[in-house]
């Protein structure tokens, strides 16, 4: 007689590892050193545009700070109550703040307010789509 080659018709179960639920939790100097970052980014290349529309580089300055205090700021209140918002209203929240951002970024550039407000709701859209599929598909 021939030995039996093939594994046995019945299946083992093997037990499966369980791995306890881990809640990833932003460092907390996150919740004002990215804000900030983000806020002196955008000033500072708000300023930029704007010297080099014309404007005095004190006044550029000044329009570059308090663009950058107002990003900042927007920025550190949505990340401080991002997690008592539903994924939706998260996602409506940085789409906002991205299409407004960029909206503003294009007009300072010289462009028409139509223009301007037709590329700040396309990047919008387009922010609240990826954070939506980033939120739902992430969800714990």
């Amino acid at each position: 007689m021939n030995a039996p080659t093939a594994a046995p018709a019945h299946h083992r179960h093997r037990p499966h590892l369980s791995l306890p639920h881990v809640q990833v939790r932003a460092h907390p100097s996150a919740l004002w050193v990215v804000p900030t970052v983000l806020g002196i980014l955008y000033g500072g290349y708000v300023m930029f545009i704007d010297h080099n529309q014309g404007t005095p580089a004190p006044w550029a300055g000044l329009f570059g700070l308090v663009a950058a205090v107002v990003v900042g700021a927007l920025c550190y209140l949505i990340g401080r109550t991002q997690s008592a918002l539903m994924p939706e209203l998260r996602a409506a929240a940085y789409g906002a703040l991205l299409g407004c951002a960029f909206g503003f970024l294009y007009s300072v550039s010289g462009h028409s307010v139509f223009r301007s407000s037709m590329m700040g709701l396309a990047g919008g859209l387009a922010m609240y789509a990826a954070s939506y599929y980033a939120f739902r598909t992430h969800a714990d």
